[in-house]
Order: structure tokens, then C-alpha cells, then sequence
């Protein structure tokens, strides 16, 4: 019996440390969060997420759209303003690098909108990454 919940207690650890994985183990990246997404277009979505000092965050949305404009906005739970950044071309990708000055929880709001007229919901995938402060 004690040996079957040591074996218990190691799988259970081992799922709960599959949540964070890494991206590149040379410099300390790892990945928070990773989902694909189905947005409508023109519309903003937005998260929670948690933050330490000591660490940098960088938010990723990877889409594959020749015309959109995406944005990502990172605001404090008092609704301050803290970054943004904003894309009108035709890079399928945008990044916004985030410094914690202080930790706590967020809000990040992110949306793309495509510049033609055409399809209406967008499969995009949305990634946050942590790495180390160096």
C-alpha cells in the first residue's frame, strides 16, 4: 500500500509539472500557456494570468493572414495601462515582451482584425513564455 501511493504521488507530480515545458533550455524559456484559438474578427479577447518579479514574459499570436492587424494590451487589475503593441502588416506573427515590475495579476486583452472583407473567424495560436531575467 505504501509503495502503490509513492507511485500515486510521482505521477501526480509529473502531470502537474507538464504544464510548464521548455522552449529553449539554453537560456531558461519556458512555456506557460499555449492554445489554439478560434477568433471572430474585430472582436478582443481577454485573460488573467500571473506574474513574477525576476522573470520576463512574452506574449506570441500566430496567425496566417496576409492583411491583419493584431494588437495585444497588457493592463494591471486596476485597469492601468502597463504595454502594448500594435501590428497593421502582413507579418503572421506579433510578439510583446513584458517586464514584471511588480508581481501580481494581470489582464491581457488581444484581437485581430483582417483588413479584407473575407472570412470572419481566424485560427490563431496564442503562447505565453517565461524566461529568467538576465
Amino acid at each position: 500500500m505504501k509503495y502503490s501511493l509513492i507511485a500515486i504521488f510521482v505521477f501526480i507530480g509529473t502531470l502537474a509539472k507538464a504544464q510548464i515545458t521548455e522552449y529553449n533550455p539554453a537560456i531558461g524559456w519556458k512555456y506557460v500557456k499555449s492554445q489554439e484559438l478560434k477568433m471572430a474578427d474585430g472582436l478582443w479577447y481577454n485573460t488573467e494570468f500571473t506574474a513574477e518579479t525576476g522573470y520576463d514574459y512574452i506574449f506570441i499570436l500566430n496567425h496566417k493572414l496576409d492583411s491583419a492587424m493584431a494588437s495585444i494590451q497588457i493592463f494591471n487589475l486596476q485597469d492601468d495601462y502597463v504595454s502594448a503593441k500594435n501590428r497593421d502588416t502582413s507579418i503572421k506573427f506579433i510578439d510583446l515582451t513584458f517586464d514584471v515590475k511588480e508581481s501580481g495579476v494581470y489582464r491581457v486583452f488581444f484581437g485581430i482584425n483582417d483588413n479584407k472583407n473575407g472570412v470572419k473567424t481566424h485560427d490563431v495560436q496564442f503562447m505565453l513564455v517565461r524566461r529568467k531575467k538576465v
